[in-house]
């Protein structure tokens, strides 16, 4: 019986990572504008929240290609 062609499997490339994860990244962002927003939080909250999200995402930027390679 013949063996059917069994290629490796190697995933994703790491620029779609990179890129799906700037989606994700944009989409945190609208979505925590419109919070914002929908709360109607003050001009001083905004801005602590906008640069805890900043925080959030370099570290996400930086983290997660790590956690993605295989072990």
């Amino acid at each position: 019986m013949a063996q059917p062609n069994r290629q490796k499997w190697h995933g994703p490339a790491a620029s779609d990572f990179l890129s799906l994860l700037e989606i994700l990244l944009a989409f945190d962002r609208t979505v925590v504008e419109l919070s914002m927003h929908a709360y109607n939080l003050p001009r001083r909250q905004r801005f602590a929240m906008r640069k805890q999200n900043r925080r959030l995402h370099d570290a996400v930027r930086e983290r997660l290609p790590q956690l993605l390679e295989p072990s």
